[in-house]
């Protein structure tokens, strides 16, 4: 059926185009030294001003073309400019595959105009595309990252230096749909906030979308990140190395039958290295940890209009932190398989098959403490088409089908606490319509209908709209405004915030999760190196779940019939507003973000038992970061990033109780919440530094770098933590036993009898602050050959 509708589409846009007499060119604008596509290149028409910026494909097609000469430009940041004269005869179509020669030059005046035409015609506010180019020129500590120069935006956050996760404009992190080659990744998250899933030298680009996006993406209430890997050098065989004191990786690539293949791959030593290299009681701090990351992507042009190719991706994370009693183990599979066709120059489309596994294994207190398995199972097929009806239109429409499969159990002391296992289906269609009825407006409103079989009545529509008003050719206005679904949600409990996410699927005794989004905003260029961007924006959240302990001891079973026993729904809203001011070009580049926000959750909590309104976990009031680099010469280079910000939101304690269980002597505390999230732990900061001097050897390049994460060797709290001692087992539980003032048997350790040994209140509960990184320097080279 899904088949069939497909071609009744397909046909009938064909029938459309066939009235089409006016001239049409089109094609493909790649990089000339390795074959693959350039995504975003302008291609522009001198006589006339018409053109448009490349697509997902490298593909571009301008229409109404009249007869007689014509001369096309093509102009791609770090790419010499190209310029050709065509001779059309009326109505005459032409297709032309351009390949730019990559070189630093300075655009000229008419490039510079290929450039507003590219923001002219982009109207989604919020978007960032950001290129490998892009992402190493940001400071790159031990290598670049993609989501530590996305969390140097405005309205960016993460959840805790924990991982990299991001909270986008008070969405939590399950709100976010990350794409990598159109499949969804469930958690591209590694500890630390050092690095991402995804290997820069493996990705070709990354478009984030933070708010109000339109009708081709669905699913989740926040964001969009999709990330598109890099295709591989069709013309010959290269290779690329890193390696450093925090990790090494590699990429591999180079011609494959009529396409090319890339394979990138990384493990970090953390575990190995630092316990050697630091301080016995700062290593100490350290958990012992580690992961890798494997991506690559292998195509083949089968004719000049079809294309296939292949992307797999594969990460583990592996912790295990005696001190906290914490093992935990989790990762993330892909692989996907994508159809192209050029159908004709105005109709082109992609086809996906695909799947998607995550898995968390989380334990803490040993094989008989508390032990989480989660894991989701995702089948995906999509069909996404573009058709560039007329110069002034152009609509893509498309269809997605998921099925997945969930399973979340939960067991402590060897008895199974909770098991959960679903297995749903999505399926959505929408259609999108870019729409420019004279040269200072642009309207682009857009429908996606979501269908989920859980519920009787399974159909949820969304609708979309963007506009973009020009004041100028370097001044814009956009707005947008949309409603969204999302069918599956992580385990979320305001009191004690998860380390890994475990995700659940809704079913019939809870509602999905809704939003409304409006975005408004303000953008300027000034002199083609200087950007400056307002944009306020307001998001009203309905139907989130939370998890409220109902149990009075851990061991006590918790109901796994429905969601609605042991998740309570609230509803929210978040607004704010961002500044974020850049200079793109030049020795200083870089950029200025700040951030005032606010996010609050409005639920009737069975402790409460009213409505109450509060603060969220993840919302931050003011946050301020500064990206930065400065080139000295061809030689050296500095980079820097500065993050400040508020104190996230948590909940004090009022007390504790003691719990004994059965025919056992042990003795656990448990600490009593006081009212949730009306606390907030120390603001934080941190400053990363880098150097990078570039070497030649031979006809090979070379990269040396010395990074500092955390030069400041701030202590950020990464959670509060509460133990109990005793005035008399002997032991200094409160820490403030001194050896040059209190060691009065010289035997360097504390002992019964000695000052500050066996205090009244040792016995009181204390509080103390967990905090994971401290100032971690590293040294290494990139070798590219």
């Amino acid at each position: 059926m899904i088949m069939k509708k497909l071609k009744i589409f397909i046909t009938l846009f064909f029938c459309s185009q066939l009235h089409g007499q006016t001239g049409i060119l089109s094609g493909f604008i790649t990089d000339s030294s390795s074959g693959e596509a350039l995504i975003g290149a302008n291609v522009i028409l001198i006589e006339t001003g018409k053109g448009m910026a490349t697509d997902i494909n490298g593909y571009y097609i301008i229409q109404t073309v009249p007869g007689g000469k014509n001369t096309v430009m093509v102009s791609y940041v770090g790419f010499r400019s190209f310029r050709k004269e065509l001779d059309f005869i009326e109505g005459e179509s032409k297709k032309l595959n351009i390949q730019l020669v990559e070189s630093l030059v300075e655009l000229t005046e008419v490039e510079v105009s290929a450039e507003k035409l590219q923001r002219r015609n982009s109207i989604q506010p919020s978007k960032i595309n950001l290129s490998p180019r892009m992402m190493k020129a940001a400071p790159a500590l031990a290598e670049p990252d993609l989501f530590r120069t996305i969390q140097s935006l405005p309205g960016v956050l993460t959840t805790s230096e924990f991982s990299t996760g991001l909270v986008i404009r008070g969405g939590n992190t399950d709100q976010n749909l990350i794409l990598l080659d159109g499949i969804t990744v469930y958690n591209p998250s590694h500890l630390g906030g050092v690095f991402s899933n995804f290997i820069v030298d493996g990705v070709k680009e990354a478009e984030l979308i933070k708010g109000a996006y339109n009708a081709e993406y669905g699913g989740r209430l926040s964001a969009v990140l999709n990330v598109i890997s890099r295709e591989g050098n069709q013309k010959s065989f290269q290779g690329k190395a890193n390696l450093s004191l925090l990790s090494s990786q590699a990429t591999l690539e180079g011609p494959f039958y009529k396409g090319a293949w890339l394979l990138s791959g990384r493990r970090t030593y953390f575990d190995i290295l630092l316990p050697k290299i630091l301080p016995p009681a700062t290593a100490a701090r350290v958990p012992p940890y580690y992961f890798y990351d494997i991506q690559s992507h292998v195509f083949s042009d089968l004719t000049e209009k079809d294309r296939i190719s292949v992307s797999f991706y594969n990460g583990i994370d592996d912790l295990i932190f005696d001190t906290f009693g914490l093992s935990a183990r989790w990762g993330n599979q892909t692989i996907s398989a994508q159809y192209r066709r050029v159908f004709s120059e105005r109709l082109i489309g992609n086809f996906l098959a695909a799947n998607s596994v995550f898995f968390t294994e989380f334990g803490l207190g040993g094989s008989s403490g508390l032990l989480s398995e989660n894991e989701i199972d995702d089948k995906t097929f999509s069909a996404n088409l573009t058709w560039f009806k007329s110069p002034q239109t152009n609509v893509k429409f498309g269809l997605q089908y998921k099925k997945l499969g969930f399973q979340y159990l939960n067991s402590f002391q060897d008895s199974l606490q909770f098991e959960i296992k679903t297995m749903p289906l999505e399926f959505a269609q929408y259609v999108k319509i870019k729409y420019s009825p004279n040269s200072t407006f642009i309207l682009e409103p857009g429908m996606r209908i979501n269908y989920y079989d859980v519920y009787s009545e399974k159909i949820f529509p969304d609708l979309r709209f963007g506009s973009k008003y020009l004041l100028t050719e370097d001044r814009y206005i956009n707005f947008s405004i949309g409603n969204y679904h999302q069918f599956i949600c992580t385990f979320q409990d305001d009191f004690n915030p998860s380390i890994l996410d475990q995700w659940i699927a809704v079913d019939t005794s809870v509602e999905p999760g809704k939003s409304v989004q409006y975005v408004l905003g303000y953008e300027e260029y000034i002199r083609s190196i200087y950007k400056l961007q307002i944009e306020g924006y307001y998001k009203n959240i309905q139907n989130l779940l939370t998890f409220e302990e109902k149990r009075s001891s851990t061991d006590a079973p918790v109901s796994d019939e429905k969601l609605s026993d042991i998740l309570t729904p609230s509803d929210g809203y978040a607004y704010g507003l961002e500044i974020f001011g850049q200079k793109m070009s030049g020795k200083l580049s870089g950029w200025l973000a700040y951030t005032f926000s606010v996010s609050r959750k409005i639920m009737n909590s069975i402790y409460v038992g009213e409505e109450k309104e509060y603060f969220t976990n993840w919302d931050r009031t003011h946050a301020f970061s500064a990206l930065g680099n400065y080139q000295f010469n061809k030689k050296w280079e500095m980079n820097w990033r500065l993050a400040v910000q508020t104190g996230q939101a948590y909940t004090p304690i009022i007390g504790y109780y003691i719990q004994r269980f059965p025919e056992s002597p042990d003795e656990v505390f448990r600490t009593i919440p006081g009212a949730r999230n009306s606390g907030r732990y120390s603001p934080y900061n941190r400053l990363d530094l880098g150097f990078v001097y570039h070497a030649k050897i031979r006809n090979t390049n070379m990269d040396i770098f010395v990074q500092v994460i955390n030069i400041l060797n701030r202590e950020n709290i990464f959670r509060k933590g509460y133990d109990v001692g005793s005035p008399y087992n002997g032991i200094d539980d409160d820490g403030d036993w001194d050896e040059e003032l209190h060691d009065t048997n010289g035997n360097g350790s504390p002992d019964v009898g000695e000052p500050n040994v066996d205090e009244a209140d040792e016995g009181k509960i204390r509080e103390r602050n967990i905090s994971l990184f401290p100032i971690i320097p590293t040294i290494g080279f990139t070798w590219e050959f």
